[in-house]
């Protein structure tokens, strides 16, 4: 199943179901920051659904995400655990540099499953109904390609193999699709597979990396994670 660290995601680059007017064409820049902290929340739980959202701020059609907040690491369903989670989510990007939530990431634990289950399209709709224009997205971690990334850090150029699949709700449509070509595009910092690589060898890094589900087990866990911020500050 690849990569011990993360054992879940498909082949296949994301491909629009057919052309469409360039009028839904975005771009997704992600900062070293979200990039690094969704991969290690997906690797952390290798074995099931890890689901995070996205901070940070619309541009037009495009959205800059300047971090990543990890919230869940069990079967998801709609409770108030979830509403509280976005409530506080919504909270600390405000006061982040009046920031929003604007979207959400899930790596799914079956090898192959790169969709949205109905749960996590629930959660979707809200950060969307909340978001600035609407103008949210969600990335779909594929394993296979997030190892691939990993392992070709040599370059210091944009990595095209990110690991990430971009999803949205298009118009008044009622379901989330995945994009790519003129729907969409995924740009990563350049440095971001890079620091993600060397944290993945920290087993540190790996044990502090915090989400809203550890923060209920024990309040003193912080799910904004500052000693992943911390690391990748020096």
């Amino acid at each position: 199943r690849g990569d011990p660290a993360i054992r879940r995601g498909a082949a296949g680059d994301p491909v629009a179901d057919g052309p469409r007017s360039t009028r839904f064409a975005m771009k997704v820049s992600l900062s070293e920051r979200a990039y690094v902290k969704l991969a290690l929340h997906a690797a952390k739980h290798p074995t099931r659904d890890a689901l995070g959202a996205l901070v940070g701020r619309v541009k037009g059609e495009d959205l800059e995400v300047t971090d990543a907040l990890p919230m869940t690491h069990t079967p998801l369903s709609v409770t108030p655990t979830v509403e509280i989670a976005l409530e506080q989510f919504a909270h600390h990007a405000c006061l982040d540099g009046d920031q929003n939530l604007v979207g959400l990431y899930l790596a799914n634990e079956r090898l192959g499953n790169v969709g949205l289950g109905p749960n996590v399209c629930v959660v979707a709709d809200v950060i969307r109904n909340a978001a600035p224009n609407k103008n949210a997205v969600a990335l779909v971690v594929d394993a296979v390609k997030l190892n691939d990334a990993l392992d070709a850090t040599e370059s210091t150029t944009e990595p095209k193999n990110h690991g990430l699949i971009l999803m949205r709700r298009l118009g008044d449509g009622s379901t989330w699709e995945t994009v790519g070509g003129q729907s969409g595009t995924v740009v990563v910092e350049p440095s971001a597979t890079r620091s993600a690589k060397a944290l993945f060898a920290s087993p540190d890094a790996m044990r502090s990396l915090v989400d809203f589900d550890d923060h209920l087990d024990d309040p003193a866990r912080d799910w904004r994670n500052p000693g992943v911020d911390g690391m990748l500050a020096k």
